[in-house]
This record gives structure tokens, sequence and C-alpha cells, in this order.
């Protein structure tokens, strides 16, 4: 696969009167956790449940901002404003002057600590306009988001900020999923984990596409999960099918290199699947399913 050279994420600023409560009905997240947290994880799905994208809310005082994969960002802009009707809410899409970054924990966490961006697991912490973010998968980066001129002026005190691809492969590694264009409405959020990874609130009102994940969390399972694969196979793309003898039995939902993300049955967790001719060897995750 070839290496990841794009932007990842983006930044959508949401505003306005009735942006709380225009959010609550399209995110699978409850927009009011942002009074008492920085950040919480959420997804976007279509009227069947399946997930548009993956994304992340952060409290911009007034505003909140949506971090999402780059090339969603525009798509959804449109999907929301052709669902604004008459609410008082406005949607501004970054530019240049809004990036992200992701630091090796390990390499750099005395750095971290003395800068004040290293928050515990599944935390937030905001010290100087900067967002520090890790995930409920305990990863071993820590990703950080706010103005360009700000995160720029602090690279160069870190050790090992990682490349886009490097980012995007420690992603796959924590078992967080990016749903960008490419598998876009193809999967419920339970087959992508996202209630493991604290990303669906099963208390809040009714959101778009809320029947079909209640329906699954009531049943009590998912038959489909991510799990994470390896395999040394090298043209593996997103879309690609997972095989067990003769019958196919997943999907690769992200890749870079030799590591893989697949929804694949929960049967078959524990076994080696077949993927271009090579096994996928499961490799497990940093959560419990």
């Amino acid at each position: 696969m070839p290496e990841v050279d794009y932007e990842l994420y983006k930044l959508i600023t949401v505003s306005g009167a009735d942006a709380a409560e225009f959010l609550q009905g399209q995110l699978t997240q409850d927009v009011t956790l942002l009074a008492t947290k920085q950040s919480v994880a959420a997804a976007c799905c279509n009227p069947q449940g399946r997930v548009i994208t993956t994304l992340r809310l952060i409290s911009l005082g007034e505003a909140i901002g949506m971090v999402l994969p780059a090339e969603m960002a525009e798509p959804v802009v449109a999907l929301f404003s052709k669902y604004r009707m008459r609410s008082a809410v406005n949607f501004e899409l970054s530019g240049d002057e809004w990036e992200g970054i992701a630091i090796d924990q390990v390499a750099d966490a005395e750095l971290l600590q003395s800068a004040g961006l290293l928050p515990e697991v599944s935390g937030t912490l905001v010290k100087n306009g900067i967002f520090a973010i890790r995930h409920a998968s305990g990863d071993q980066f820590v990703e950080l988001f706010g103005a360009t001129i700000d995160l720029q002026s602090l690279r160069p005190e870190f050790n090992a900020p990682l490349e886009q691809d490097a980012w995007y492969r420690a992603l796959i590694r924590a078992g967080v999923p990016t749903i960008s264009d490419e598998n876009s409405e193809k999967y419920t959020p339970h087959m992508l984990n996202l209630d493991r990874l604290g990303a669906i609130s099963f208390d809040k009102g009714c959101y778009t596409g809320q029947e079909v994940v209640a329906r699954t969390e009531h049943l009590g399972s998912s038959k489909r999960r991510l799990m994470r694969y390896r395999c040394a196979a090298q043209s593996i793309g997103i879309g690609d099918s997972l095989e067990d003898g003769d019958r196919q039995v997943g999907k690769v939902v992200n890749v870079s290199g030799e590591d893989l993300l697949a929804v694949t049955p929960v049967e078959l967790h524990e076994k080696a699947l077949m993927l271009d001719g090579l096994a996928a060897e499961p490799v497990g995750l940093p959560y419990k399913l």
C-alpha cells in the first residue's frame, strides 16, 4: 500500500444558538458531555445506521469543533447544510490555519508532561488553545490539535513527531478505525467497536441511525466486529476481502504496511484468514470486545 501522504484531519467549527441541539440529532455521542469534557469521540450515521464518518468533538467555547478525516469534511458540511432547515447553526471548514500532529508518547513523555500535554487514557488536556488527546484504547501516542502557528512552534521541541503514515498506522495498532470516503456507509458503529471506544451514548435522545444502533445494543452482541491483523501481502487495499477457505468472511477497513483492521465474524477472531493469497494473522486489540 502507498504511504499516507495526505492531511489526515480537518476541523469543522459548528456555531450558532442551535449548534448543540442540531448535532445532538446527527451524532452517536451525547453532545452535552462537552460541558464537562473537553472532547469526546463520535460518529455520524445514515438512516440505516451505517457510519458515514468517524470524528471527535471538541469544545471551542461557544462553538463546537468536529475533527474528522480530511476528505469527509466537505461532504459532511454539505450533508448537514441540507438538514439545517431553519436551525440557527453555521458550519465553517478550517484551512491551513489549523492542523493536527501526533507525538510518540514513550519517546516524548517528559516533554509532553512538562508542556502540560500528557492526558490520561481516554482523556483530553487543553493548554494555550492546543488540544492533547489520548484514545480510550490506551495507545502510545498523543494527538495534538490547534492553530498551525502554535503547533509549528511546538513541533521542534519533540523528539518523535509522527509522520502522517506513521500516525495512520498508530491508529490501526490502537484499534481505532478511520472511516472516510472509501469505507463510508458500510459498517454499523458496533461493527467498528465504537461502543468499546466510547463513541456512542445509549442514554441520549434520537439521532439519525439510532434505531439500528439501539437494536444492536439491546440484542447484546454484534456477530461481526473489528479485529486487527498482520499480513505480508504487498497490495492490500481498503475493501479487500478476507477469506476462510472458499468463503469471503470480512473486509479490510484500514491498512498501512502489514498492519490492518478488518471487520470479520467474532467467532473467527482467533483464526488466521487468507488475504491476497497470504495468511492474515490476528494480533488482537488493546481493549476488550
